[in-house]
Order: C-alpha cells, then structure tokens, then sequence
C-alpha cells in the first residue's frame, strides 16, 4: 500500500499546462483521494471528545470515592479509545503524505518535459534558470499542500467544533470563556500572516532572478547585484522569522489567559456549587485540544496563502515555456 504515486497524478503527468489555480491543481493530482481522506478526518475528529468525557468521569468517580471497579472500566476504555483514535489519524497522516508526494512527483515531471520539449538552441536562461529552481525547490511546498488542502480543514476544524459543543454542553459560561481566547487571533493572524505572504512572494522573485543571474550574465555587476540580492533575501527571512515568531507569542499568550481564565472562574463556579472539580479539569484537559486543532488551522492558512504565491508563479512559468514550444512549431 502506498508503494507507487496514485493514480490521479500519474495521469496528470502528460498535461501540457498546469490548471489556473492551486485548488484545479490539488483535485487534479488527487481525485477522489480527497473524499477517502475527509471521510477518515470526520471518523477522527468524531472520536475527539469521547477521551474527554471519560476523563471527566474518571476524576468524578475518584473523587466521590467508592469501589474501583468502575474507575478501572473507564480506565481500559479510555486506552482503547486513544489507542483507536491514533491508529486512525496515523492512517490519515501517511494517507496525507503520499497524496502529496504523488503531487509532488506529478509537478516536477510535468515541468521537466515542459523544458525537455524546448529545443536547447532556443532555450533562453531565464527559463532554465527559473525551472531549474521551480523543479528543486517550490514544487515541494505546492506538492505538499495537496495532501492538506481539504482534510486539515475539516478535520481540525471539526475538532473546534466537537470540543465546543462537549463543553456548552458541560458548562456553557466556561465554554464562552475558551472561545473567547480564540477571539483576538481572528484580528491580528490574517493581518499577519498577509504581510509574511507579501514577503515570501517577493523573495521568491528574487531568488529566481539570481538563478538567471548566476546561469546567464557571468559579469562583475551581476555579481554586485546578486549580493545586494542575497542582502535583501536575509532582510525578508529575517522580517518572516520576526512576524512568525511573533504571531506564535502572542498565541501562545491568549492562549495562557484562556487558562487562567478557566481556572479562576471555574473556581468560583465550584465554590457555588454550579460546577464540580471533575468538570472544571475537563476544562483545562479541552484547551489543550483547542490549541493544537487551531495552530494546525492558522498553519494550513498559511500554507494555502503560500502555496497559492508559489502556485500562481509556477503556472505561469509553465505556461510561457509551453507557448513558446507552439510557437516554434508555427
């Protein structure tokens, strides 16, 4: 299983230009892997919440004391349930993985029988320079995002909303808290992660300018020119890291409020006998389910505005090699 490239991207290999938008791209190269792979995301993000309730069942039990017997059950339950939840989403990574190396494979043939189809007489530099880094470097980036265009989404976001629900159910005041934790991130992530896309798209050009540079020109100003690249290159990754870095601050940051939040009312609410201690740790166990499921959907975010930068230049790139290949047979 998982032995040779699916099906879909095989076939793919023989277009002779790319589709006009990432998302042709993905349900070309994949087909219906996509369904099989968001039925698995909906079998483990329905499974999330069943660990949380045991939980919580397991605590209340243990501090109403009694026999053990119970608290044993719920203990063997809870392994099995665990333990089928990470067979399933093992599944589903490896699932993921191959569709996006099949992907990846698809893009990379597809471009070097663009450039094979061009006469070498005829071959300019800019177009070897700029395929050579497309086939070595941006494939991998678009390739990969194949595999999590559709399944992050439904499954990290179905996440989001199973855990929601389980705690409105639980405790709706203390579930209104952790979605408020959420709240800021929806202001200042878009805006963010916008200026990081606007940077990756200029050092992608860039890069590729320097290929041509280095391939083509051979001179002393190119040369010049191409350090003061390299300079503008490190001053863009460095602005990537800074924005990055402090995006993930400052996540991590509502998400520790979102904590002591949880805590102090939950405390509160014990203390007038509206909550139990049981629920108040379901509480804190939750957020780190939120955490996670919503990091993975600002990443996929960020991966469809990046590979969506990458994409729009690679087809672009494909589809002057592929013009000029027509019009020398004109």
């Amino acid at each position: 299983m998982f032995g040779q490239p699916s099906a879909a991207s095989r076939l793919f290999e023989r277009v002779a230009i790319l589709p006009a938008t990432l998302m042709g791209f993905v349900f070309a190269t994949s087909g219906w892997h996509q369904l099989w792979l968001s039925l698995l995301s909906v079998v483990v993000f329905t499974l999330n919440a069943a660990p949380l309730e045991i939980q919580r069942r397991i605590v209340d039990a243990a501090v109403k004391g009694g026999a053990f017997r119970p608290i044993l059950l719920l203990t063997i339950g809870y392994l099995a349930v665990v333990l089928a939840f990470g067979l399933i989403k093992l599944l589903t990574n490896v699932y993921r993985g191959w569709i996006a190396e099949s992907a990846v494979r698809a893009l990379r043939l597809v471009i070097d029988r663009r450039l094979d189809d061009i006469d070498h007489e005829r071959r300019q530099g800019t177009t070897d320079a700029v395929s050579i880094s497309m086939i070595l470097a941006e494939c991998d980036d678009i390739g990969g995002f194949v595999g999590t265009s559709i399944s992050v989404p439904i499954l990290e976001g179905g996440f989001l909303v199973t855990v929601f629900a389980y705690l409105a159910y639980l405790q709706p005041w203390m579930a209104l808290i952790g979605f408020a934790v959420l709240t800021p991130q929806l202001i200042f992530v878009p805006l963010m992660q916008r200026a990081i896309n606007r940077r990756v798209t200029h050092r992608i050009t860039l890069l590729r300018s320097v290929g041509h540079d280095i391939l083509v020109v051979h001179s002393a100003s190119s040369s010049r020119d191409e350090h003061r690249k390299f300079d503008l290159v490190f001053s863009l990754n460095v602005g990537v890291l800074k924005l990055k870095t402090t995006m993930n601050f400052l996540m991590n940051f509502t998400y520790s409020l979102g904590i002591g939040a949880i805590l102090g009312f939950g405390g509160w609410l014990v203390l007038r006998g509206q909550a139990d201690i049981a629920t108040v740790v379901t509480f804190v166990s939750a957020l780190g389910k939120i955490v996670d499921p919503w990091n993975d959907l600002v990443d996929w975010a960020t991966g469809l505005a990046v590979s969506s930068t990458k994409y729009r230049l690679v087809e672009k790139q494909v589809l002057r090699m592929h013009r000029s290949e027509t019009e020398a047979y004109q």
